[in-house]
């Protein structure tokens, strides 16, 4: 597993030691013209490493440079391709050799401090660097495993946006597709879940490197499926990163079967700050069936638009809001969805961004309409991804996973042994309830004359028993094993089907 936190300090230094170089050799850089192309797509050979052989691949579509280092255009025109390669490599970290993609991200991502106008030697040093060391990466996964692209040839777009739109500051490259980087378990029969992952950085980048690849690793080690989505930002709107997300949504629906997914009874997403709204717009604007023509009255729906895109379970983190602003007048999610995701929110209680209260606005603005529950950590502040050290925040992602757990049911399904039914009951059935416990398989039995009942099923990760008299449907509870159950009788009972009774065998 790759070790994130301690990967950032790695890039700081890495970058303050080239920083300081000055007189580096100029490396031979040899590359074709600024054309974006993919060099032979799935195209393996094995290369020996200190581990021994390695399948590798050479499918992913960057740009090279056919020019001479003895050009003066030389060092903007590789300086303008390498920018293009690191936006695109930095988001597909696991089709790359952990070492190799390290080394190249942590050497590239020090171009974007670069002046083009004002290329020195220390800068030409580093643009040779980042030459060489992207040479270097080893590709030991195709592309097309990497990278899910969720839309066909024509996305949903809120707003036209153009190629001059997009300048060397803006994260993406101009031809950036969105898609899912996946994380996924081995044993799908096993999967808990599918979780979708969205870094923070407000509507204009993506804070993958704390927020998003460390937090998939994390639920993947958990037993989900997670997912880096990689959602359009700026210079696109808010709207094209909402309907980013529930695409995305989708997405993982209608290709389920043929992807040999597991856990579909669970779609969950997880989102810090900007990511947070990515979710919470969706929810609010999105939802069930309403399609992407609500922002593009263009767009042909397909197939995979008639799944739908309600989530299960959402676990927003420190920003709430999903139209980016943090406002005295915030009023929760008004929506008209009646459908609403279960709800995990955590928070710092030093956050300065305005998180704070509106955290609790959104809780209180759901209550009532789906389970929600609220964590604020102290002595933490703003961006907190997978925790901050030496506080409780790091204990956020197994308690969403508890949590999850809890409104799923998982561990609460099944009858057990102590399902055997009691002499005196003739007429049975089966049938799933789900109430605050969250769901359960009930075993219920009646007499011939329906005075009394029997109901036993799992909750609490504990056998439950219940009995009762009957009058007019009515029940009088007599027995409650744990003593938990009585209040929920009535409405156990009421949700089986009184056509429905069978012999007991």
């Amino acid at each position: 597993m790759r070790k994130w936190n301690k990967r950032l300090l790695s890039w700081c230094l890495l970058a303050a030691l080239l920083l300081s170089m000055s007189g580096c050799q100029q490396g031979n850089t040899t590359s074709s013209a600024v054309s974006s192309q993919a060099v032979s797509s799935a195209a393996a050979s094995s290369e020996e490493t200190t581990e021994g052989p390695v399948e590798t691949y050479h499918d992913m579509p960057v740009q090279t440079l056919d020019l001479d280092p003895s050009d003066p255009d030389y060092y903007q025109k590789a300086l303008e391709t390498e920018l293009y390669n690191y936006k695109l490599i930095r988001n597909v970290p696991t089709a790359y050799q952990a070492e190799s993609w390290d080394a190249y991200t942590a050497t590239a991502n020090t171009l974007l401090n670069i002046d083009p106008d004002n290329i020195n030697d220390v800068s030409k040093s580093m643009i040779d660097n980042a030459v060489a060391q992207r040479e270097a990466l080893v590709q030991d996964a195709p592309a097309a495993d990497c990278m899910w692209y969720i839309w066909g040839d024509a996305p949903a777009t809120a707003e036209t946006v153009e190629v001059s739109d997009f300048t060397a500051e803006s994260y993406d490259n101009a031809d950036m597709k969105p898609f899912l980087v996946p994380y996924l378990v081995e044993d799908q029969l096993a999967a808990k879940g599918n979780m979708i992952v969205i870094a923070g950085g407000g509507y204009s980048s993506r804070g993958n490197a704390m927020e998003g690849y460390p937090i998939a690793e994390a639920f993947q080690d958990l037993g989900y499926n997670a997912y880096v989505l990689q959602r359009r930002v700026a210079p696109y709107s808010q709207e094209d990163t909402w309907l980013d997300m529930q695409r995305a949504v989708r997405y993982l629906r209608y290709n389920a079967d043929s992807l040999g997914l597991g856990g579909m009874d669970c779609i969950a997403a997880s989102g810090f700050s900007g990511g947070s709204g990515t979710i919470l717009g969706e929810v609010a604007n999105l939802y069930g069936d309403v399609q992407p023509t609500l922002y593009d009255a263009d767009y042909a729906s397909d197939a995979v638009d008639q799944m739908s895109a309600d989530l299960d379970v959402v676990c927003p983190l420190y920003g709430p809001q999903y139209d980016g602003e943090h406002t005295s007048d915030y009023a929760g999610l008004v929506t008209e969805n009646p459908n609403l995701p279960a709800m995990f929110l955590a928070v710092g209680e030093n956050d300065a961004t305005g998180a704070m209260p509106d955290i609790w606005t959104l809780a209180n603005s759901v209550r009532g309409k789906t389970v929600v529950e609220v964590h604020t950590f102290a002595e933490v502040g703003h961006g907190f991804g997978a925790g901050l050290q030496g506080t409780t925040s790091t204990y956020w992602i197994p308690m969403a996973d508890t949590f999850i757990d809890l409104v799923m049911g998982r561990g609460e399904a099944g009858v057990g042994e102590a399902a055997e039914i009691p002499e005196g009951y003739t007429q049975v059935q089966q049938y799933t309830f789900e109430g605050g416990f969250g769901k359960a398989d009930v075993t219920c039995a009646v007499d011939d004359a329906k005075t009394k009942v029997y109901m036993t099923f799992v909750a609490f990760d504990q056998q439950q028993v219940v009995e009762g008299v009957l009058n007019d449907g009515i029940i009088t509870v007599t027995y409650d094993q744990s003593g938990f159950m009585t209040n929920d009788a009535q409405a156990i009972y009421n949700a089986a089907d009184q056509n429905n009774w069978q012999p007991v065998a």
